[in-house]
């Protein structure tokens, strides 16, 4: 059972928590409108919850099977883009607000969501796959989505993107340092340690 998105408490002695709710935690295409609502006004939605508890909810949907919905074929395919198109508006509402503007991977200690910002591609329900991208509109998807996010001028954001690069390298060289190539070209005065990720994540060479 995931933890997922609801109102929160009304007790005026207890700190606002998300709720568990079996109805949201099927990996299907009514959870993904869910989701994708929450994602797409992150701002208002999420307000009334502390940093800890958004954090811990992102890390039960991405590490369990709730997100594998995505590469359901069926599902409809609108609902599917719409759902990887809401995370520029998550990354941009919520964790370039309320996240630190601190480096993962340098160790650097941030907001609790720091931590799922970082991570958001590495789990495994965002899987690259080989085929071409012409034939291949989720991978497509994912790879604008990354390239959106890397134009939001935060660098817990453009980390997160570079991150997720990074690991789709082996299956999308071509697409991957293209964007990364746009990234440097566009960020003259990016941290060192930001530039050095960005190279390392244009060959692939990320953890």
């Amino acid at each position: 059972m995931n933890r997922l998105f609801s109102e929160p408490a009304t007790d005026d002695f207890s700190e606002p928590t998300l709720v568990e709710l079996d109805e949201f935690s099927k990996p299907d295409a009514a959870t993904l409108v869910r989701l994708t609502e929450v994602f797409e006004n992150p701002a208002a939605l999420l307000a009334p919850y502390p940093d800890g508890s958004v954090d811990r909810a992102f890390w039960d949907l991405l590490g369990g099977d709730v997100m594998v919905a995505v590469q359901r074929e069926s599902i409809e395919w609108a609902i599917r883009l719409r759902f990887i198109r809401s995370f520029e508006t998550l990354f941009r509402e919520l964790f370039a607000v309320r996240c630190q503007p601190v480096l993962g991977h340098v160790s650097e200690e941030g907001s609790p969501l720091n931590s799922s910002c970082y991570m958001w591609w590495d789990f495994d329900c965002w899987t690259a796959w080989p085929a071409r991208l012409t034939r291949n509109p989720l991978d497509s998807a994912f790879l604008a989505s990354m390239r959106s996010i890397l134009a939001i001028d935060h660098v817990a954001c453009q980390e997160s993107a570079l991150h997720g690069l990074g690991h789709w390298h082996r299956e999308h060289p071509e697409e991957v340092e293209s964007i990364i190539d746009e990234f440097i070209k566009r960020e003259s005065d990016l941290r060192k340690e930001l530039r050095e990720y960005a190279d390392r994540a244009r060959s692939g060479h990320v953890l």
